[in-house]
């Protein structure tokens, strides 16, 4: 059983279907010996645990210069950089014939040339020395047809195949940046390359991550300031309210560990950079109301 090793697996499903033959075979209760069966069960678990580390998605610097492997740009919101969790994606499996030129790389129906080897007769003339007698073969460039296909069939670009792509779930490593780039080990998504993918952040309305915080921009209008008692804000868990004298004092607003995860497990802040809104255009009435409010704020009589 140790001298059976990562090596002999490309996939989990593949040591977990030969776990289960060998379970057959060593179970105390099919007839098994127990001390071959408990050895089996910390085979497994080790095999198991080095197996999802050797798989593990890991951020790295760069590209290899050489090697077999596929590279994409990986596009992310900011919630999936910030909270992790599962991305579904494309990668490329197995080459099938093409099932538009059935292999031929030429355009079916599409321009033609006279075939250059056999003149356009379909067939050669091989002479045999010996009874001096000629002989007739099927040309092997045209097939007998005189003629060749000139265009490439649009599907596989002449090559004869095409490269079946699937989908699949890997995970988000915590504490990604605009620019990193993921290594995705080909035995972890049962593919034929390894993966490289360049992580690109997309532009969000009002969230920036920054220096492991969550950026928050808004604009609060005044007047909820002063007449409402809690301020609607988005947060990566959805809308929230807080109170509205927080926004009283200087921006930002710092709530703690409420910002992405960051590579340690732990939360960056949750920064809300505001800034007061005040209409360019204010009705003439308005303003009458807005003094008449400032002189009763103003009042020593006034009470709050």
């Amino acid at each position: 059983m140790n001298n059976i090793g990562l090596k002999n697996f490309s996939s989990v499903e593949e040591i977990k279907q030969y776990f289960r033959e060998q379970v057959k075979k060593l179970h105390p209760d099919k007839g098994g010996n127990k001390e071959k069966f408990l050895n089996l069960l910390d085979w497994y678990q080790q095999l198991l645990e080095n197996f999802e580390k050797k798989c593990k998605v890991k951020i790295v610097n760069k590209c290899p210069l050489i090697g077999n492997y596929f590279f994409s740009i990986l596009e992310l919101t900011v919630e999936e950089v910030a909270l992790g969790g599962k991305k579904k994606i494309q990668v490329p499996g197995e080459e099938i014939i093409c099932p538009i030129c059935n292999g031929t790389g030429k355009k079916k129906n599409g321009k033609v040339q006279t075939c250059g080897f056999c003149e356009g007769s379909g067939s050669i003339k091989i002479k045999d020395k010996r009874k001096n007698i000629p002989t007739y073969l099927s040309c092997p460039y045209c097939k007998g047809s005189g003629k060749l296909l000139i265009e490439n069939c649009e599907e596989c670009k002449g090559k004869g195949k095409i490269r079946i792509y699937k989908e699949i779930y890997i995970d988000i490593p915590l504490g990604l940046k605009e620019g990193d780039i993921l290594f995705v080990p080909k035995e972890s998504i049962n593919s034929v390359c390894d993966l490289y993918l360049e992580i690109s952040i997309v532009p969000h309305p009002y969230f920036v991550l920054e220096n492991n915080n969550l950026i928050y921009k808004c604009k609060i209008p005044f007047w909820e300031i002063i007449l409402k008692k809690e301020i609607s804000i988005y947060t990566l868990e959805g809308k929230e309210k807080i109170p509205a004298k927080f926004f009283t004092k200087s921006s930002p607003i710092v709530i703690k560990g409420r910002g992405p995860y960051l590579k340690n497990g732990e939360r960056g802040d949750l920064l809300i950079d505001f800034q007061i809104y005040i209409p360019e255009k204010i009705p003439f009435k308005a303003k009458e109301l807005i003094s008449q409010a400032v002189n009763i704020i103003n009042s020593p009589e006034t009470e709050i």
